[in-house]
């Protein structure tokens, strides 16, 4: 018998991968010690040893290098829009400088969305709102989201900041999708799910978004109130900090979206014994709270109206007009805690104004609801509309001058 050929060896001592070797090795990937007429590997195993002398055809078949998965992104057809490509690089958690840009933002300028309040007073809320922000990460968020909100509408190329607001609104909702998805836990009874549902209400609003999205949160956060109702909180000046701002938001909603609302559970919350009272001097309009009272009472009515028309013309029925008339009434007889003048001090000056405000645009709205066809020379609505402009040109230059837009935008109407 002739010798058989020995395997090929490598410098290195270690069998070399043949390219000559059994179709079978070659087939299963193997290194083939090449042994004829059948290898080991193949005896080993009792397979078919083949040999391309024998099988021609199979040799093996040239191979293709496979190309790469990674692909520049610069190349012509795959080129991303540039505000994309931009946010590729900081698309990641926000840094710790931009947390802190962040956060000073809200403390400069949150005041200005959710107080008319002065002076020392004028901060009060941020003591109710950073203990929250730094214990829970759900109201960290969402104070964030705010934040950030505001900010990109001051610099909308701002492609850090661009990417935070989508974050941080990301992570807000689905930590108070986990949240309220709890049960049986103290979360459940907290009041950190409400505040996070009210921070959205403000991010709704302060970032101007449309009302189909502000609205779910106004009823949701009518929802866990109503649980609250008769509920020791873990901490009374937050709880009062978070009535006040549903009432601010729910009032001036229901003006203009009444349908949309859930004005049962509204009811319950406003006509609750002595809230009214309860606000006094809080955190948001101070003396003033009296307003939003007035403003959901003209609101309720206001609801009542597209079935209360008798005719094509409009005319309302006799029952709402008594209603609206009764209310005109009410309205006209009811004074502010004081009565402003231009030599009081300004934080009790801005109380006074705003509530006087609210008030008077509701009498001049409830005038032209009830008698559509008023002339603007009336004697009574020019009498309403000196007593606005007098009051506002006491106003004082300070964080109310915000929560006027609303009566000043009901007025022009």
């Amino acid at each position: 018998m002739p010798p058989q050929p020995r395997a090929a060896v490598s410098t290195s001592g270690l069998l070399s991968r043949s390219k000559t070797g059994c179709g079978s090795c070659r087939r299963r990937k193997k290194k083939c010690d090449e042994t004829h007429p059948v290898c080991n590997g193949c005896q080993r195993n009792n397979l078919t040893c083949t040999w391309p002398e024998q099988f021609p055809d199979s040799s093996p078949a040239p191979q293709t290098r496979r190309p790469r998965r990674r692909q520049n992104l610069a190349d012509g057809g795959n080129r991303l829009p540039p505000e994309l490509a931009a946010m590729v690089t900081v698309f990641a958690t926000p840094s710790d400088q931009l947390v802190r840009r962040l956060l000073t933002h809200f403390s400069h300028f949150g005041p200005t969305w959710l107080t008319s309040r002065i002076g020392n007073k004028r901060t009060r809320i941020l003591g109710h709102l950073f203990p929250e922000t730094m214990e829970n990460p759900l109201i960290s968020n969402c104070v964030l989201m705010v934040a950030a909100g505001d900010l990109v509408k001051y610099d909308p190329f701002d492609v850090p900041v661009q990417a935070a607001a989508v974050e941080f609104y990301g992570a807000a909702v689905e930590g108070l999708r986990e949240a309220v998805g709890m049960q049986g836990s103290r979360e459940d009874v907290s009041d950190h799910n409400l505040l996070a549902v009210l921070l959205f209400c403000l991010h709704e609003t302060q970032n101007y978004t449309s009302s189909e999205r502000l609205i779910p949160h106004i009823n949701a956060a009518a929802t866990l109130i109503t649980q609250r109702l008769h509920t020791v909180p873990a901490n009374s000046e937050l709880r009062k900090f978070l009535l006040e701002m549903f009432c601010y938001l729910f009032s001036l909603t229901a003006f203009s979206h009444a349908s949309s609302l859930s004005l049962h559970q509204g009811n319950q919350i406003f006509e609750t014994p002595g809230l009214m009272e309860y606000l006094q001097g809080g955190a948001i309009l101070g003396t003033s709270q009296k307003a939003l009272f007035v403003v959901f009472r003209v609101s309720i009515l206001l609801s009542q109206l597209p079935s209360a028309r008798t005719s094509l013309n409009g005319e309302l029925d006799p029952k709402t007009k008594s209603k609206l008339l009764a209310t005109e009434t009410q309205l006209q007889t009811t004074q502010a805690p004081f009565i402003p003048t231009s030599n009081m001090n300004t934080e009790t000056l801005s109380d006074g104004i705003t509530f006087e405000c609210y008030r008077l645009a509701c009498l001049i709205y409830l005038r032209y609801t009830i008698a559509p066809s008023t002339p603007i020379c009336d004697p009574y609505v020019q009498s309403l509309v000196s007593q606005f402009i007098t009051y506002l040109s006491y106003l004082p230059e300070s964080p109310s001058d915000g929560f006027i837009c609303w009566p000043v935008v009901v007025v022009d109407a």
